[in-house]
């Protein structure tokens, strides 16, 4: 790394491997004897990066997420949400269309509200999820939304099949809300992975 002594204007070249990328680091120059300051390194951050930090659950490459809403006005707010965490996203517009979309692709994210394509769709896709296999299916983070069971409420969700449940009125919090479920799925399978290997099973 180049550097400039701020008293005498010496220029010095200093090996990478001495200076912090952490924290500022100083040391004397050979010419004037004075501490010369070289600030830590930050990473440089892309513009998309600065813009917004999205959270990256289990996932590689892109991050591609479904979302299955009848209501035009929730279909575009979860649309803009979702797209704008950084998700690859596709809304299907009844049962056929999503099982025939996840036949051919695994969306990491899933979005189905409880009324969507007259309720059938629910059940549909939620079996359609079930028949899966299990090493597909731990990638896939499948969120309902409901007009009667409570945000996070997990009980429901286990009983529903699904990863997660949000409250339909905090539809408001949704970027808030997926942040932190992508990430506990992410977490929950991390340690389940891990557990696996030291059980010798993966």
């Amino acid at each position: 790394m180049n550097v400039t002594c701020q008293n005498c204007k010496t220029k010095l070249n200093i090996p990478d491997h001495k200076i912090s990328r952490n924290r500022d680091s100083t040391f004397k120059c050979p010419k004037c004897k004075e501490k010369v300051l070289v600030p830590a390194v930050k990473p440089q951050k892309t513009p998309g990066e600065r813009k917004r930090q999205v959270v990256s659950p289990l996932f590689e490459n892109r991050l591609s997420a479904l979302v299955l809403i009848d209501s035009n006005d929730l279909k575009k707010k979860v649309y803009s949400v979702v797209k704008l965490m950084g998700f690859s996203t596709e809304i299907a517009v009844n049962t056929k269309a999503a099982l025939n979309k996840m036949e051919y692709h695994i969306y990491h994210l899933m979005i189905i509200d409880e009324t969507f394509d007259n309720k059938k769709g629910v059940s549909d896709v939620i079996e359609r999820m079930n028949a899966i296999d299990m090493s597909l299916r731990r990638r896939i983070c499948l969120v309902l939304i409901s007009s009667k069971f409570n945000t996070n409420d997990n009980m429901a969700a286990l009983h529903s099949s699904v990863n997660n449940i949000i409250l339909q009125d905090d539809i408001v919090h949704l970027e808030a809300f997926l942040s932190k479920a992508l990430m506990e799925h992410k977490n929950f399978y991390t340690v389940y992975r891990e557990s696996l290997k030291q059980a010798g099973k993966a």
